[in-house]
């Protein structure tokens, strides 16, 4: 049904048949699903299509130049120091600049090529794992990926010649989970000990990293915070409450500190 759907797709009229009924419902979510069901195609594709789509929509109907004035503008009269408003300003704007497209496209492209629903969770975990590899390198570590897949670990980072262990987890919802994922397949009893996931702790690395497919945001999570967590919780734990390790690189350092042993 997916490849039935994006071939329709490139059918001009069809488009507008779809943008034309959802725009009917007034853009309610819920009705999403009566339009899929009326074409014959998945309610998930289509909710992908109207995602990607109306966002993007946004820029053509926005000034680019104005969006920027009102952002620097709000941000000039919400700042205490005037001083230091003009000596961020423009940095400010250029960065606001460069990401005003990405702001529109709903953060990184997913599945361009429509791979396989099994093949891309797959391949999204290892975007996960080059994503955080390529931050810590832009951030000036000596970082490391780590090829051997029964590994517990997926990367590791040479800090003044202490090695830490980092696993390293896509996040793509609200929360996160500190446990592996239970095996599965063909021939495998997913209920059996043996195959269920189990809890990560600090025998397994030294940092958490948790990587926003989205957008990149990686929060860096030692792993003395983790097993602080209850069992009851480990499988549900906000990002809203891990503010403190949001783009935390500090966090590197101060577990490398905790370390004796060198290399």
């Amino acid at each position: 049904m997916k490849r039935y759907f994006i071939e329709r797709c490139n059918n001009s009229e069809f488009i507008q048949v779809l943008d034309r009924e959802f725009a009917a419902t007034d853009f309610v979510k819920a009705r999403i699903k009566d339009i899929a069901n009326r074409h014959f195609i998945l309610r998930s594709d289509l909710q992908n299509y109207y995602d990607a789509n109306l966002q993007a929509s946004i820029s053509n109907q926005l000034d680019k130049r104005g969006f920027i004035d009102n952002a620097v503008n709000y941000i000039r009269q919400n700042m205490e120091n005037p001083h230091h408003y003009r000596y961020t300003t423009t940095s400010l704007r250029k960065i606001l600049e460069n990401q005003y497209d990405f702001i529109f496209s709903n953060g990184f492209p997913t599945n361009i090529q429509n791979i396989n629903s099994g093949v891309m969770t797959a391949n999204a975990g290892d975007s996960a794992q080059f994503l955080f590899l390529a931050r810590a390198i832009l951030a000036g570590f000596n970082c490391s990926n780590v090829d051997v897949r029964s590994s517990k670990y997926d990367a590791v980072i040479d800090y003044n010649n202490i090695l830490l262990r980092i696993q390293i987890k896509g996040a793509s919802g609200n929360t996160i989970s500190f446990k592996d994922r239970d095996r599965g397949g063909q021939g495998i009893d997913y209920q059996h000990e043996r195959n269920r996931g189990q809890r990560i702790t600090a025998e397994h690395c030294d940092i958490y990293a948790a990587v926003d497919k989205q957008v990149g945001i990686c929060y860096i999570i030692p792993m003395t915070y983790v097993e602080t967590i209850s069992d009851d919780e480990i499988t549900s734990v906000s990002l809203s409450s891990l503010e403190q390790y949001k783009e935390n690189w500090n966090i590197i350092a101060e577990v490398a500190g905790t370390r004796t042993i060198q290399i």
